[in-house]
Formats: structure tokens, sequence, C-alpha cells
């Protein structure tokens, strides 16, 4: 037998009284170890003084009253009522931080087979049927593209405003 087999021994002896395996152990401890008889003594008064003691009746409406005072309690303001979204983020449950993490990983599962899916030549060959369908302009259209930002600014349409005002 060691300490940690007295400590448990002494335990137990505040729950229930010991048997006689137990008893025969602990004698041979206290006849090993004379110092802890004294604290074996104390121990053992102790329990037998608390099991003489009446058990505490508990109140018939004992959690009705606890009950009655969370609500006033909540009607003074002392502990703000959990209503609506505010409630459920407050203290979440079991199932809400589980729900939490399923929702975390599977988005991170569809965004890493998102980033899987686009391999660099399916992305080059999207580019390429879209630059088809899409026909670029024309090299001649390119080549005039000032004449044209020309004819399309507002300032010639002031200069030829002003020179047909000038006919008349």
């Amino acid at each position: 037998m060691n300490a940690e087999m007295f400590e448990e021994l002494l335990a137990i002896r505040h729950k229930r009284w010991l048997t006689p395996n137990e008893q025969a152990r602990l004698d041979q401890w206290l006849t090993a170890h004379p110092a802890d008889r004294e604290r074996w003594r104390t121990e053992a008064a102790l329990a037998n003084a608390l099991g003489r003691l009446p058990a505490p009746a508990a109140s018939s409406n004992f959690m009705a009253r606890v009950w009655q005072e969370i609500g006033a309690a909540e009607r003074t303001g002392q502990v703000p009522p959990r209503r609506g979204w505010q409630g459920w983020l407050r203290w979440p449950s079991l199932a809400q931080q589980f729900a939490a993490l399923a929702l975390v990983i599977g988005l991170l599962a569809l965004v890493l087979q998102g980033r899987r899916g686009r391999a660099p030549t399916q992305l080059a060959r999207s580019v390429e049927q879209v630059a088809t369908l899409a026909g670029a302009p024309s090299v001649t259209l390119l080549r005039d593209f000032e004449a044209i930002r020309r004819l399309n600014s507002v300032s010639a349409d002031v200069e030829l405003l002003a020179a047909l005002e000038g006919d008349r």
C-alpha cells in the first residue's frame, strides 16, 4: 500500500464504512506509518459527526422559486433577456458549435475543390474560346481610331455650329 491508497481510504471513509479488506489494508498502513494514525482518527471522527447530521430538507417549490428569481432579475435589468439572434449567438450550444464547424469545413472544401478544378490548361482554353466569340476589332478600324475619336468630340460640333451661324 502507498500514500495514494491511504488517501483513497480516507475519501471512502467520508462516504461509507470500510469493508473488512479495506480495514485490513488500513491497519497495515497505520502499523507501518504511526504518524498517520492521528490524521485517520481526526478524519474518522469528522466522518462520524457528518453522518449524524440530519439531511437538509429540500423545499418542494425550490425550482419555482429559482425561476421567480431569474424572472425578477430579468425584469430589473440585471440579466438581459436572450431574445432573437442575439440570444442565439451569446452562448452557443454544442449543436451550434458543431454546425459552425461543419460550415467552415464545407466552405474550405468548396474553395479547395474550386482551386483544384481550374487547371491552367482549362483556363487557357476558356480564354481562347471567349476571344474567338468576342471578335476583336479589325486592324484598319484601330488605325482610323484617332479620326473617329475626333469626329465624336464636342469641340468639332461647336465649331460647326459657329460656322453655320456665321452664314446666316
